[in-house]
Order: structure tokens, then C-alpha cells, then sequence
């Protein structure tokens, strides 16, 4: 089966394997219809709620790498998760030594999840990831140590969230 959204594949062909496997190809084709190129003001919303997020990207080696993004932290504050441009760019800073295998990855897709555990909500964001310069932000400046990256959305849609196990994070 091959989901299609006009000529586009929607969904690449692990996730195609996934919705094989957990028995929801029906579900799957159902939904092809919500995934948009832009965010919507309410899943902007949700993605600055979070205090972090999940991001995977491939590696010049072809290989995936998945890690936990978090809020940066420094002497003089904490910074937004993110911060955004418009409904198809936002921003986000990557640690030059402990996100090496995510600066590695930038000039290529990315894929990044957004949970909220207490709610079992979750969204997808797919892109297109590179480096950017701090001169896209007017009178930003990226703290020592940090890269701003930009993501130009591709893919936006809420995930199932039948295996979110449900907590309540600390509160900040």
C-alpha cells in the first residue's frame, strides 16, 4: 500500500511499515488528510507548552539518530524551547558538543515529536533542518557553546497517542 497525498508519499516507508505492523493502514489513510505543510496557530501553541522534544535526523553515514531536545540553560537564564518565525519555520538551539550528531544532520530532514504525558497528547513536525545564522531572529544572539538551527516544516499533524504513558512532569 502506498499512502498518497496527490502525487506526494505521505508517509516514507518506516512509518508505512509501523501502521503495517500495529494493524492501522486503515486509520492511517483516514487521517493522511490532517497532515499540513504549515503549523496551525493551536500547534504552536502546544509545541511552546513543552519543555522539550524528540528529534531524529539522519547522519551524512545514513543512519538515524534520535535524541531528547531540551531547553537550553545557561548562567543567564533559560531559553524558549523555540522560537518561531512563521506557520512554516521555527528555531531552536543545538549545543555544539553535546548535539554534535544533530548538527551533523542539519542540511536534511528531520522529524521532531512533541508530547504532553499529563494530556497523552502528541504532534509530529517533518523538515527540512539546516544551521542557520543568528541574523534570522533580529536581535537575537545564540548563547556560547550553541547553534541555531531552523526547521521549514513540511509535515504537521497530530500522532496517536494510544502508547503515551501518562504522568505529570515537575513543575518548572
Amino acid at each position: 500500500m502506498r499512502i498518497v497525498n496527490g502525487t506526494e508519499a505521505v508517509f516514507h516507508a518506516g512509518e508505512r511499515e509501523a501502521h503495517r505492523r500495529f494493524g492501522v493502514e486503515e486509520l492511517a489513510r483516514e487521517m493522511q488528510g490532517t497532515i499540513a505543510p504549515q503549523l496551525s496557530a493551536g500547534q504552536a501553541r502546544f509545541m511552546d507548552a513543552q519543555a522539550f522534544c524528540f528529534i531524529t535526523v539522519r547522519e551524512p553515514s545514513g543512519a538515524l539518530w534520535s535524541q531528547v531536545l531540551p531547553r537550553v540553560e545557561t548562567p543567564q537564564g533559560i531559553y524558549p524551547l523555540l522560537a518561531f518565525g512563521d506557520a512554516r519555520t521555527f528555531h531552536f538551539l543545538a549545543d555544539t558538543e553535546r548535539d554534535a550528531r544533530l548538527l551533523a544532520g542539519a542540511g536534511g530532514a528531520a522529524g521532531l515529536v512533541f508530547v504532553d504525558f499529563a494530556r497523552g497528547a502528541r504532534l509530529r513536525v517533518n523538515g527540512d533542518l539546516d544551521v542557520v545564522d543568528d541574523a534570522v531572529l533580529p536581535g537575537f544572539r545564540s548563547p556560547p557553546g550553541h547553534r541555531l538551527m531552523q526547521l521549514r516544516v513540511a509535515q504537521a499533524y497530530a500522532n496517536c497517542p494510544a502508547r503515551i504513558v501518562r504522568m505529570a512532569l515537575p513543575k518548572e
